[in-house]
């Protein structure tokens, strides 16, 4: 029922692997737990579990695996589970949980939740945030579906969900920018507004799209969890289908 991939990177210690091991099973929730190699990705990894007919491919570690079994699973009726390991504050958020033994806990009452992802147009996959690596204030240009936005930023979010974010429409991303200098004008002036007027004054922007393009003047990496997700020229957009993902079964403890 259980298919587990392990991001042993993430472990503490080797003792680690063993107590999540001996903790599912007194659950009774253990089943085949697998490695990430240079002779087997992430990806061929889900694909495998799924070709053995799993119901439940669970993540063990951080935002990374995370994000790209997400990717795969998106669409499919079968279910992600994930234990995290140092995950980020938005993703143990989004399932209700950071401490591990709790979410493999979750794992056994089975709360399933949908909601859509981030996708990038080189197949990668996100469920919280991608971040544009910018070390100095670069010139960026948004292109949406209607309109353009050009501006010399300073920091990039492409949220899919974030807590400090309120998400208005689930297959909707949310994009902030912050621009370096004075306060923007025109359509960075209407769109800033969502912050209210002590953030304005700082030059954030507020957009919420189903797709956008991101251009910068010279190729940079999107980034989340400390790894590269993909590079601009960028297409970034919602999922067209729902990710079931397990969360907390404590009520009122998952943003669902």
């Amino acid at each position: 029922m259980y298919y587990y991939i392990f991001d042993l990177k993430k472990c503490r210690k080797h003792s680690q692997v063993t107590d999540i091991k001996n903790y599912l099973a007194a659950l009774g929730i253990s089943g085949e737990f697998t490695y990430p190699s240079a002779a087997a990705t992430v990806e061929e990894l889900v694909d495998l579990g799924l070709s053995k007919k799993y119901n439940t491919i669970v993540g063990i570690g951080s935002d990374e695996i995370a994000n790209r079994i997400a990717a795969k699973m998106s669409g499919q009726s079968e279910a992600m589970g994930l234990i995290p390991l140092e995950a980020s504050a938005d993703l143990a958020y989004l399932i209700g949980t950071s401490n591990w033994k709790e979410a493999a806990e979750n794992l056994r009452y089975r709360k399933l939740s949908e909601m859509r992802i981030g996708l990038t147009a080189n197949g990668s996959g996100f469920l919280t945030n991608i971040n544009l690596d910018l070390r100095a204030p670069t010139e960026v240009t948004l292109e949406f579906r209607d309109y353009l936005v050009q501006a010399r930023a300073t920091s990039v979010l492409i949220s899919n969900f974030s807590k400090e974010i309120k998400k208005i429409s689930p297959d909707h991303l949310d994009i902030v920018m912050k621009s370096a200098g004075p306060k923007q004008a025109g359509i960075l002036a209407r769109f800033s507004s969502f912050f209210g007027g002590n953030n304005e004054k700082l030059g954030h922007s507020l957009f919420r799209a189903r797709s956008l393009r991101l251009f910068t003047s010279s190729q940079i990496g999107l980034i989340t969890d400390n790894y590269l997700v993909a590079k601009t020229p960028q297409l970034v957009e919602s999922s067209d289908e729902d990710l079931r993902l397990i969360t907390s079964k404590k009520t009122g403890s998952s943003p669902f």
